[in-house]
């Protein structure tokens, strides 16, 4: 799961600056979670790795370019699918094996825009199906950027109130886009959400 980064934006701006401090709180933040989606595609640790420095070096490079970024979850997702397929396509090159195209092929989508659209989309129809308070609560959190705490004050509910919530959100989230998305849609999910 992401850590809770407050004032991303700041952040953003900061490494912009070339702060090293913010750059190694983003990387923080964000390495568990990238290196998990490069590891279940590469199957390799030490390539998932890899991979993995690749995305945030070429984060660090277009510092500068940071702070005008309106959505920087969907941003690294791209960043690290373009890595990730890079690798997948040099395996390929190297011994190519049955399937590994198809994953190849799959996680290729030339309109980023269009699936992150689709996934939206998709995302708000079950999240229409969860309970009033656990959607609010979900949207807090996932959306607006809450910390539980911040969320259980200003909901008057415990802290673990909201992290059952949160986990009985994503469950079914999860279990919805199993069932009315494509795997492409799961592993923005996962990158997004988790």
């Amino acid at each position: 799961m992401y850590a809770d980064i407050q004032n991303e934006a700041h952040l953003l701006q900061q490494m912009a600056m070339g702060s090293q401090p913010a750059f190694k709180t983003v990387v923080a933040a964000y390495w568990p979670n990238i290196y998990a989606h490069a590891l279940a595609y590469l199957r390799s640790p030490e390539k998932a790795e890899e991979t993995t420095q690749d995305v945030f070096v070429a984060l660090w490079e277009k510092r500068a370019t940071l702070p005008a970024i309106e959505n920087f979850r969907g941003y690294l997702f791209i960043t690290a699918r373009n890595k990730i397929v890079s690798r997948l396509r040099e395996k390929l090159a190297s011994e190519p094996a049955d399937g590994d195209e198809d994953v190849a092929e799959t996680l290729y989508v030339p309109d980023s825009q269009l699936e992150l659209k689709e996934l939206n989309s998709l995302l708000r129809r079950g999240m229409d199906q969860l309970p009033a308070k656990r959607k609010k609560v979900f949207e807090m959190s996932r959306l607006e950027g809450k910390s539980h705490a911040e969320i259980a004050a200003e909901l008057n509910i415990s802290k673990d109130t909201v992290s059952e919530y949160i986990t009985l959100a994503l469950n079914f989230l999860r279990t919805y886009l199993k069932n009315n998305g494509n795997h492409l849609h799961i592993a923005i999910f996962c990158l997004y959400y988790l």
